[in-house]
């Protein structure tokens, strides 16, 4: 099974990056830090509608979207930032408009840390995009309480519940081979 786990945190060794490598040990996969991408924001021209492929050349175009469609599970984490996804996460997600229909039945996973406000906006966003993309979402997500760095350690609960998004995506991967 493939799985790329996507971190939206700019900052280094992350609250969220470490959630996502719980989860990511659990099931291995690859560890993308998007804010080491350069990612151009969506410009809404809809040539992709036409050409089938984004026209913006840049590392969302030449190397994450060709992960993503060879992924078997995307699992997505975001810092809360305003009660919403980070900035660079948000970029993401627009980004993937060009590919839309071939992200069918991937399993999609979501972890989000914050301070206690804004947590479940953050979760909806990250499962509205699963759903827009007709993907498997794995369960509610994941949601850590943290705010400086190391503090994530210290939530046991988000710690056991990382873990078993990682068991759950392996269930999920299991059923739809038996198909």
């Amino acid at each position: 099974m493939s799985i790329v786990y996507l971190s939206g945190s700019p900052r280094k060794n992350s609250n969220t990056d470490y959630l996502l490598k719980i989860t990511l040990s659990v099931t291995s996969g690859q560890f993308i830090k998007l804010a080491d991408y350069r990612i151009e924001p969506c410009k809404s021209c809809r040539v992709c509608q036409k050409l089938g492929k984004c026209v913006i050349d840049d590392d969302m175009c030449n190397i994450i979207i060709p992960t993503l469609l060879k992924a078997d599970a995307i699992v997505i984490g975001t810092p809360v930032y305003f009660n919403n996804v980070s900035a660079q996460t948000k970029a993401f997600i627009d980004r993937t408009w060009c590919i839309r229909g071939r992200l069918r039945n991937k399993i999609g996973g979501a972890i989000v840390v914050g301070r206690r406000y804004g947590i479940e906006s953050a979760i909806t966003a990250i499962n509205a995009f699963f759903l827009k993309h007709e993907m498997i979402v794995a369960n509610r997500g994941v949601c850590g309480i943290a705010f400086k760095e190391g503090e994530i350690t210290k939530d046991t609960e988000s710690i056991n519940a990382a873990e078993k998004l990682g068991e759950r995506i392996k269930e999920l991967e299991r059923m739809k081979n038996r198909e």
